[in-house]
């Protein structure tokens, strides 16, 4: 079975949700942001010559780790960011794939495992035909705020700038096939992990 997607808006709770998630008997959670960013400490030979051709020798230094401030400066001075990104996502994007699939390769993730990858994005690059079901976390905008607030030291001005340009959590909830509803405590959101959980196990493998 194809693994199934985890994605929310900024501050939501996915981590906390895959955590319980993990708890609640899911084998394995992997973690796109997580591979994006070892990829940059680390990247493969066909992400450093992809750099180096359309950023520039200086993007990826002697130590061969990726200059993030270096690359993110030719982005946004690229006279079109859109497809400065576009390019960027076609060199990043087969390379997390593949070391997503090694490293569920390394894990000897089976048939008949409940296995979740965070995907922030999903909605937005065209992942969600990737994964067999998706989980969205859902959260009301004003305690984003509240959380990107306490969290990231921001003004309130500054959180509902960053919640502006991204897809809504509303969204999200709407074309995901699951919800998790993190409102409350907690054991609010844990209780709801266990039960979906629970009617994954029943629902998937039940004719297995």
């Amino acid at each position: 079975m194809n693994p199934l997607a985890l994605t929310g808006g900024i501050a939501c709770g996915k981590t906390t949700a895959g955590h319980f998630l993990l708890e609640a008997g899911f084998s394995h959670v992997y973690d796109t942001d997580a591979i994006c960013h070892d990829l940059y400490e680390k990247p493969t030979p066909d992400l450093i010559a992809g750099m180096r051709k359309n950023w520039g020798d200086d993007v990826v230094p002697p130590d061969r780790r990726i200059d993030r401030a270096a690359l993110s400066k030719r982005l946004f001075a690229a006279s079109d960011r859109a497809a400065a990104f576009a390019s960027l996502n076609a060199l990043v994007h087969p390379a997390v794939e593949q070391r997503l699939h090694e490293l569920m390769v390394r894990d000897a993730v089976g048939e008949n495992e409940l296995v979740l990858v965070e995907v922030p994005l999903l909605f937005e690059i065209g992942w969600e035909t990737k994964y067999s079901h998706t989980i969205a976390v859902w959260m009301p905008r004003e305690m984003q705020i509240e959380r990107l607030m306490a969290r990231n030291g921001l003004t309130c001005e500054d959180a509902e700038s960053r919640l502006d340009v991204q897809m809504s959590t509303d969204a999200k909830l709407a074309r995901a096939d699951f919800g998790l509803i993190n409102n409350g405590g907690l054991d609010h959101l844990r209780k709801q992990c266990f039960e979906l959980a629970a009617h994954l196990r029943s629902t998937l493998f039940s004719s297995k």
